[in-house]
């Protein structure tokens, strides 16, 4: 879950369309030169609301990774999108993988029982490695290594990023 606040006139635009059609945009991350990342995130708008100057706030939910093929810049971002396939691997190291990802979460937040609550009801869900882990990222991980681990195709090696941060992690 991607918390967005839409204000630019371009953005706004793009938002409406998504709005009216399939609810879907896709999010690409940037260097501070312009460069846009080759791999990135689809979502689906699931809340938007819009506010009384024209700005939006929208709560995008990510459904899977996409490359960027051709990308044109009016009258809003655009790019030709080729979703990617996850690599579900059926394997008992992402079993111990994802225990000791849990383990370090859950030993992150054993002072704040309502994180600590938040985090066991969604580690003890069942879901796919690969969704276990983008959750866990998107609530625990630093803007940087959170778009690392995006990036990242590999479960595995996605995991292993995953666990090295939070084992690194300082609040």
């Amino acid at each position: 879950m991607l918390p967005l606040h839409i204000f630019e006139e371009r953005y706004r635009l793009m938002c409406k369309l998504a709005l009216s059609s399939n609810r879907m945009i896709a999010i690409a991350h940037a260097t501070d030169d312009g460069t846009i990342a080759d791999i990135g995130s689809l979502g689906v708008i699931r809340a938007a609301v819009t506010n009384a100057d024209g700005t939006s706030n929208l709560i995008l939910q990510g459904i899977g990774r996409v490359a960027f093929g051709d990308i044109t810049m009016e009258p809003y971002p655009q790019a030709i999108l080729s979703v990617l396939p996850e690599s579900e691997e059926n394997d008992a190291s992402l079993t111990f993988l994802r225990t000791k990802i849990s383990d370090a979460c859950l030993a992150t937040f054993a002072d704040n029982t309502e994180a600590l609550q938040y985090l066991k009801k969604h580690i003890s869900e069942t879901s796919s490695d690969s969704d276990f882990t983008d959750m866990i990222s998107s609530i625990l991980i630093d803007p940087q290594s959170r778009r690392d681990l995006l990036e990242e195709l590999h479960i595995a090696t996605r995991m292993h990023l995953l666990l090295y941060s939070l084992q690194n992690y300082a609040p």
